[in-house]
């Protein structure tokens, strides 16, 4: 199962809430931006580049993913006009704006995506699940695309801040290993690393690159890491790590309130790069309707555990311990950039007008399948969470393995089914039934299991002579099953089979050709060539 196979497979365009309400005769102006595989701070450097203005003029209402083709609104303080259009990116102007836009601005997104490499069973899947979650919705976690961090290797940043240890994070942030980053960028790295301590020589090093400010900052005050990092890593790029910090602590919150309101049975969960996320299959209506209405703040000032829903108390004090942090000690971070606010968050989120098109044969992926899908969510939530739960196991799956022991008995060996989803060229393994998840040993012991069961199919093949299902038994019309083959390959003729009975020019024209195999036989002489052979 694959989703971001190619560019053309994700597309979400943003939804304002009232465009005519920005629009007037202001210093603004308002554009319509399309990307295709870019970031969103990458667009908007190119905006204010083309309008000839700082970045800092360039407003937008949300982030939008790199992969897949995105659309959404800037608005540009002063500036020249821009009209663009790059293979990569296309900016249109609207119109004047009266303001600047805001988070406020956007009401959410329409999403179009194509899930590939489907089986039959994988279809019938996401049809029934489609019903679970128009009706009762599913949990509003932030996903993978907030945890880039963990992706890369780099880690939570805040965690460590909040311990002091801010060498420890200057170094994991400029240093990490990443499996997705470019041999030219990993090199890089792994030359700071090295290096790291010699400030001097990475100044040399760095110089025009990243992270040349940190170790200037570092030469001339050697230890003063916290300076460091206020003076050489951007805001921008500070923001991000705290939001990533923050989600991973509402995430694990949400988790636990769904636990503590589900039953074990009707639990599900679904893959994440920051942990295994439990989902309910269905609700009841009472419990539908409750947490339908229950919201989980995001953690940060301007809230206390004390005023919170107890539900949600009780969540993130269990969180809090686990983390072996104070929810004080997050609270009051304060260095420029790592300033967690509170912000309200439902705890379940609905997709609106899902709907899924007709199953379409794969052109990429032979004899499977592809769907499209198409809804609408509010701002903030993710189409990929969504595709994770449509495709989620059903129940409990699991393969039958035969197994032979000593005294020739034959049983079938039950082990649990392993089901992946590629997001773009990230792989994702389902947990298992019970949230945890795979071991790596499991994983090559699974995989040696299959492996063996193939190639046990395949020597039964061998000593059965490559004969099908049947053995010796002849086929009907009195051939036997390779010639049945052999005529079939080569065959371009009328459907249905070989040529009708009595030869003709298809037969004859194949037997000349070879067309994959031996000539044909003349059933009416028991199996003498045709004279065309």
């Amino acid at each position: 199962m694959r989703l971001k196979r190619i560019q053309n497979d994700f597309r979400v365009f943003e939804v304002l809430r009232d465009e005519a309400e920005i629009l007037g005769s202001g210093a603004w102006t308002l554009y319509r931006v399309t990307k295709r595989g870019l970031t969103t701070h990458e667009a908007v450097d190119r905006l204010a580049r083309e309008a000839g203005v700082p970045p800092s003029a360039v407003a937008i209402a949300g982030l939008k993913d790199k992969d897949g083709i995105t659309g959404q609104f800037m608005t540009v303080e002063g500036g020249k006009p821009v009209n663009l259009k790059t293979p990569e990116l296309t900016i249109r102007p609207v119109g004047s704006a009266e303001r600047a836009l805001s988070s406020e601005d956007s009401v959410g997104n329409s999403f179009e995506v194509v899930l590939r490499d489907l089986l039959p069973g994988d279809m019938r899947r996401i049809r029934i699940h489609m019903n679970d979650v128009r009706e009762h919705g599913i949990p509003a976690y932030f996903d993978d695309q907030r945890f880039g961090c963990l992706r890369h290797g780099q880690g939570f940043i805040v965690r460590r801040l909040i311990r002091g240890d801010f060498e420890g994070a200057l170094k994991a942030l400029l240093t990490s290993p990443s499996r997705f980053g470019s041999p030219e960028i990993e090199n890089f790295k792994a030359g700071i690393d090295r290096r790291w301590g010699d400030w001097a020589e990475l100044c040399r090093y760095c110089r025009d690159r990243r992270g040349f400010s940190v170790f200037e900052h570092l030469q001339k005050h050697d230890g003063d890491f916290a300076g460091a990092f206020e003076r050489g890593v951007a805001t921008r790029e500070r923001t991000i790590h705290l939001f990533a910090y923050q989600s991973y602590l509402w995430n694990r919150a949400a988790a636990i309130w769904i636990r503590r309101e589900v039953e074990a049975d009707d639990l599900a969960w679904l893959p994440g790069d920051a942990g295994t996320l439990p989902v309910f299959r269905k609700l009841d209506e009472e419990k539908s309707q409750r947490l339908s209405q229950a919201t989980l703040p995001l953690f940060g000032r301007g809230i206390s555990l004390s005023s919170m829903h107890p539900e949600a108390r009780r969540a993130y004090e269990a969180v809090f311990r686990s983390e072996s942090l104070q929810a004080d000690e997050f609270a009051n971070l304060d260095l420029n950039g790592f300033r967690p606010v509170s912000q309200e968050r439902p705890l379940l989120m609905k997709p609106n007008y899902l709907r899924g098109a007709p199953a379409e044969p794969d052109e990429i992926y032979r004899r499977r399948n592809k769907m499209r899908l198409r809804f609408t969510l509010p701002r903030g939530q993710y189409a990929t969470l969504v595709a994770k739960r449509l495709l989620m196991p059903e129940e409990e799956q699991r393969d039958g393995l035969v197994v032979a022991t000593k005294q020739g008995e034959v049983h079938i060996q039950k082990t649990p089914k392993v089901m992946r989803l590629w997001i773009s060229r990230h792989c994702l393994i389902y947990p298992r039934p019970d949230g945890r998840e795979w071991s790596g040993k499991e994983l090559d012991e699974m995989e040696a299991r299959r492996r063996a069961k193939f190639q046990d199919r395949d020597g039964r093949r061998e000593e059965g002579g490559g004969r099908r299902r049947g053995g010796d038994k002849p086929r009907r019309g009195g051939q036997d099953s390779s010639n049945r083959r052999d005529r079939s390959k080569g065959y371009r003729g009328k459907s249905g089979g070989g040529p009708k009975k009595g030869g003709g020019s298809q037969g004859r024209r194949r037997g000349q050709n070879g067309g994959g195999g031996k000539p044909r036989q003349d059933r009416r002489g028991g199996g003498r060539p045709s004279k065309s052979s």
